[in-house]
Formats: C-alpha cells, structure tokens, sequence
C-alpha cells in the first residue's frame, strides 16, 4: 500500500472504493457485537409480520452502514498513521439482506497546520446495487506530513 501523507493530498482526491455484501449473517453479527438485539435486526419472521415501510424484511444497523463508510477512510490512511478525529452521518434508505452497498469518499476540503495536526475532510456516500443513496457522512482526516 502506498504511503499516503498530508501533502499528497488534494481536493477532489477519490478515495478507493470498498463494497460490502449484506445477508442476514452479517446483520446477525453485527447486532452481537453491538448487542442491539432489536427484532427488526435479527428476527426475520418478525420483520415479515410487521412489514416496516412495506418491505417485510429485517435491516442492517445504521452503525453497520456506518462502519462501510469507515473503512473506506481506515483502509486509505490507518496504515500510514492518518485517524479520523470526527464523523458526522446521516441514513437516508435501510440496508436490507441482499443489499450490496459500495462506499465512496472524495476530498473536499485541505487544512495545512504548522504543527503535524493538518487535516483534510472527506465526504462518504453508501449506495446500494439501485444506485439509491443509503447513508452520508463527512469525516475529518488527520493524515502525517511528507
């Protein structure tokens, strides 16, 4: 992987894409390590029965989504010694099993700092195989100099 550092960095900068396939296992796991045990999560036949927003299926967590749009970043610039010191997000469409959601981040914004704090803002979008919107976000990236 190539070293990324601050200053390599510009606005409009894609960042490398990553897509997750999402079936009942990987919501199952995701409510285990979160303990969010809601039925709407992990109970299929429940799901079913209530029919929430006419689907008749369970979701994904939104921390599930969440955590997509973070590894675009960690997968990036964690390795080089970059961090996220903060991220804001928002869903806008439920994940459900079969979904397969692909995560992109882009560069808007490039804040150079005399100490090594400088930092760029990337803006996340998860979209799922309909091309529907499924979640924003925008983190702040602190990324090591040259």
């Amino acid at each position: 992987m190539a070293t990324i550092a601050f200053d390599q960095v510009e606005p409009d900068m894609q960042l490398p894409s990553i897509t997750r396939h999402v079936d009942q296992r990987v919501i199952t796991r995701n409510a285990t390590a979160s303990l969010d045990y809601n039925p709407i999560h992990v109970d299929p036949v429940w799901a079913k029965k209530v029919n929430l927003l006419g689907k008749g299926t369970t979701i994904a967590h939104g921390m599930c989504t969440f955590s997509f749009m973070t590894s675009v970043i960690t997968d990036w610039c964690y390795s080089n010694g970059g961090f996220i010191s903060r991220m804001e997000s928002k869903f806008i469409v439920p994940v459900r099993p079969g979904d397969i959601i692909t995560c992109k981040g882009v560069v808007t914004e490039k804040h150079p700092r005399r100490s090594t704090k400088s930092f760029v803002v990337v803006e996340l979008t998860a979209e799922n195989q309909n091309n529907e919107i499924v979640a924003v976000a925008k983190a702040t990236v602190t990324l090591p100099s040259a």
